[in-house]
C-alpha cells in the first residue's frame, strides 16, 4: 500500500514543546525543507523576550581556523557554520571561566569574551584550543518567532544528554544520536529517510 508523507508523519508527530532555555538543544524536525537546517542540531545560547539565538553544531566547514584569520596562524582548529546570520563574523563558545566579558550559557559553558585576552591564553597554552569552538555566522529568531516555530512543530527541544560534549560533536551522527537518546517515538524519527518517498 502506498503511504503518503502526511500518513507517515502524523502517527509520530511532535508533542507540544516545553519552553526552551539557553543551554538547550533544538533539533530540526525530520522533513524540514530549509537547506540551512536540514537535520540540524542547534545549541541555544540565549532565549528571552528580545529573541533567541544559537549555533548549528553539526555543520563543520572544510576550512581550518587559521584560514579565516591571520591571528590564528598554525592553529588547525575546526570552524562550524553557525547559521545564516552574520556569516562574515567569527563567533566562539568556550570553557574558559577566567576570560573577561564572557556570557554564561550553561554550567561551565560560555559565549564570547575579550578577544585579545583569548588569543593571549591560546598563545600561552597550546592545549586550550580544545576548550573553544568557533563558528561563522549564527542562527537567530526575532521576539516570539521561535515560540511560533515550536507551535508549528518545526523544532524538538531537548536537554543535552549526560554523555554530550558541546566541544566534540559529530556532523554525520549527532542529530540521530540525540533522537535515539530521547527514546520512544523520537527513536523512530531518527530512522526516517531524508526523503519520505524513500520509505
Amino acid at each position: 500500500m502506498y503511504i503518503t508523507e502526511k500518513q507517515l508523519v502524523i502517527p509520530l508527530s511532535i508533542n507540544k514543546q516545553r519552553e526552551p532555555q539557553k543551554g538547550d538543544l533544538l533539533l530540526s524536525e525530520p522533513f524540514m525543507l530549509d537547506d540551512n537546517f536540514t537535520r540540524s542540531v542547534i545549541y541555544l545560547c540565549e532565549h528571552n523576550e528580545d529573541g533567541s539565538f544559537g549555533f548549528i553544531l553539526n555543520n563543520t566547514l572544510k576550512m581550518k581556523l587559521h584560514e579565516f584569520t591571520d591571528t590564528f596562524k598554525n592553529r588547525n582548529g575546526i570552524v562550524g557554520y553557525g547559521g545564516p546570520v552574520d556569516r562574515d563574523q567569527l563567533y566562539f563558545i568556550h570553557r574558559i571561566p577566567e576570560l573577561p566579558s564572557k556570557i554564561p550559557v550553561a554550567d561551565g559553558i560560555y559565549m564570547g569574551g575579550n578577544y585579545s585576552e583569548m588569543l593571549e591564553l591560546l598563545a600561552g597554552d597550546a592545549t586550550r584550543l580544545s576548550d573553544l569552538r568557533f563558528f561563522i555566522g549564527y542562527t537567530g529568531w526575532s521576539p516570539g518567532q521561535l515560540q511560533q516555530e515550536l507551535k508549528d512543530k518545526t523544532w524538538i527541544v531537548a536537554s543535552p544528554p549526560d554523555s554530550f560534549s558541546i566541544m566534540e560533536t559529530n556532523d554525520d551522527t549527532l542529530w540521530k544520536s540525540i533522537l535515539n537518546e530521547l527514546g520512544g517515538k523520537y527513536r523512530l524519527m531518527a530512522e526516517y529517510p531524508l526523503n519520505p518517498a524513500d520509505n
